[in-house]
């Protein structure tokens, strides 16, 4: 059997809906014979008889024809969701993107993030990772995820493609009872060999201890984590201080003790957060159009 044409749909429907071969030709505008062909075409591959001809009275559908024409019309609304799909797909307002964001970054922004797409970009579905820093990198050069939203810790700029997002200034937390607690800003030389709490991601760690070297002090490291939080409680229960860059809204921390945080008078840059794609990837509009949209969504909000 040949393929069933939505041409021959749209005729045969036509016809059904109003009773006459001249009629339906006006109904989708061509000629009465080019209805009067698609209609036989149909019946003889189908081997159906969808209408009985009455003369002078036109056509009415067999009872073939009445079952027929259901999967017809679902045929042709189907086409027509394809033809919208399309569309949608052609003006990037629907598609999938893989989206990897590292660890401390994300209680921060990723729930605002995608909040904000579902707003802006509603047909788009996000698969959303949360990652170390190099976990991050090699899961863009394997392409297995089309965007990553971290630090622009040493990133390689003739690899990356990347877009800042926001500027996250280093500052100085410390327990309640520390001699520091009641001063609005400090050196950082002033914790020069403090008992430290160190944030111990990968990359973060290595620009912690670079930033040590830079100002020529050496704080005592004590305890380590890759947890921010479980950072901050180490330093609420009186174990070290510590330098983070994300902030949270509130100081207390989830042990039920509470730290303080105190600006950094000192020449030191904030690190900078960014979205980054590989310069290698496919090109993605989507991507792109993410990309964008979750820039102005920064662009719109205090950092932390």
């Amino acid at each position: 059997m040949a393929d069933i044409t939505l041409k021959q749909c749209r005729y045969f429907r036509a016809v059904a809906q109003t009773g006459g071969i001249a009629s339906a030709a006006q109904v989708v505008g061509v000629s009465q014979p080019a209805v009067a062909q698609a209609v036989a075409k149909l019946e003889d591959q189908t081997g159906l008889v969808l209408f009985r001809r009455l003369h002078a009275r036109g056509m009415e559908l067999t009872a073939q024809g009445v079952e027929f024409l259901r999967y017809a019309e679902q045929m042709l609304v189907y086409a027509e969701q394809m033809n919208v799909a399309a569309a949608d797909i052609a003006a990037h307002r629907v598609g999938r993107l893989r989206i990897g964001c590292f660890q401390s970054i994300a209680p921060f922004y990723l729930a605002k993030i995608v909040c904000g797409m579902s707003q802006y970009m509603p047909g788009v579905v996000l698969d959303v990772q949360e990652l170390l820093q190099e976990e991050l990198t090699l899961s863009l050069g394997r392409n297995e995820i089309d965007l990553a939203i971290l630090y622009d810790l040493g990133l390689d700029e003739t690899r990356f493609k990347l877009r800042p997002l926001a500027a996250a200034p280093l500052y100085l937390i410390v327990p309640p009872d520390h001699r520091l607690a009641t001063r609005e800003s400090v050196s950082i030389c002033e914790i020069d060999h403090e008992e430290f709490v160190l944030f111990d991601a990968p990359q973060s760690r290595d620009y912690f201890l670079n930033l040590f070297s830079k100002f020529d002090i050496k704080p005592q490291i004590a305890y380590r984590s890759s947890s921010i939080e479980t950072v901050r409680c180490y330093v609420a229960n009186g174990l070290g201080v510590s330098l983070l860059s994300m902030k949270p809204a509130d100081d207390m921390t989830y042990d039920g003790g509470r730290t303080v945080s105190i600006k950094l008078n000192d020449a030191t840059p904030p690190m900078q957060i960014v979205i980054a794609s590989h310069l290698k990837a496919p090109e993605n509009q989507l991507a792109e159009r993410f990309a964008t949209t979750c820039r102005n969504l920064f662009a719109r909000q205090k950092n932390p």
